[in-house]
This record gives C-alpha cells, structure tokens and sequence, in this order.
C-alpha cells in the first residue's frame, strides 16, 4: 500500500510541477472514476515545442534524468505487424502520436522531493521556461 501512495503522490508532485508546461506538453490524466498506481509519469511532446520528443529525451539523460520510449506505440507499424491481415477504422493519428512524441520519466517510490524538483526545474530550463 504505502508503495502505490508513494508513486501516487510522486506522480502528481510531477503533475503539479509541470503543468505550467502545458503550451508545450500532454501531461497524463486519470480516466474519470479511477485511481491508477502509475507506472510513471508520460508526457507527450506537442507540435508547437521548440523541442522534438528526441531532443527532450537527450537533454534529459545528459542531466542524469532517465526517460523511456513509450513502448509500442502504433503498433502497425512494427514489424511483426506488416503484411499482417487487420481491420483498420480511421488514419491512427493518436498513436502514431504516442509513437512518435510520447516519453516517459519515473515516479518510483525511491524518488525524494529533491529528485522530483531536480526533474521538474531540468525541464523547464530544457523549454527555456522559469517555474
């Protein structure tokens, strides 16, 4: 129990840090009437970023940050899937959304408010934005 506190509480530590950002990021939010135990904390890099989703991730790791890709993504367009029989309904922008511009950085139970700040402040220096 005190485990998924712990990355709850992480996780909106980080939402409420960064939600200043949200010219530039999709933060995650909970479907209505649930309460997750994040896995972490994905952002999605939005068109109108001075930074692509690949430059955040590299600025990032240089900081110590760690990050990780979404996995999957769109996933029609891995390769086990081409060629494969499928129906598909509409052109899949949200996911190749996902695919392309979503990341992810930790919410762990391990993090302290010192880390979470490291993080949230080494972002908003990447956008070039004061907290």
């Amino acid at each position: 129990d005190d485990f998924v506190t712990t990355r709850r509480n992480n996780w909106e530590y980080l939402f409420n840090g960064l939600k200043h950002l949200s010219e530039y990021l999709i933060l995650p939010v909970a479907t209505e009437n649930s309460s997750p135990s994040w896995f972490g904390f994905a952002l999605t890099v939005k068109k109108a970023s001075p930074k692509s989703r690949n430059t955040i991730v590299q600025e990032l790791n240089a900081l110590k940050i760690a990050t990780r890709l979404l996995f999957g993504g769109n996933l029609l367009r891995q390769p086990a899937f081409i060629g494969t029989p499928r129906r598909v309904y509409g052109e899949l922008k949200n996911t190749d959304t996902v695919m392309n511009d979503t990341f992810w950085i930790g919410v762990w139970p391990g993090l302290t408010i010192p880390m979470l700040d490291y993080m949230i402040e080494s972002i908003h220096k990447i956008f070039g934005v004061k907290q």
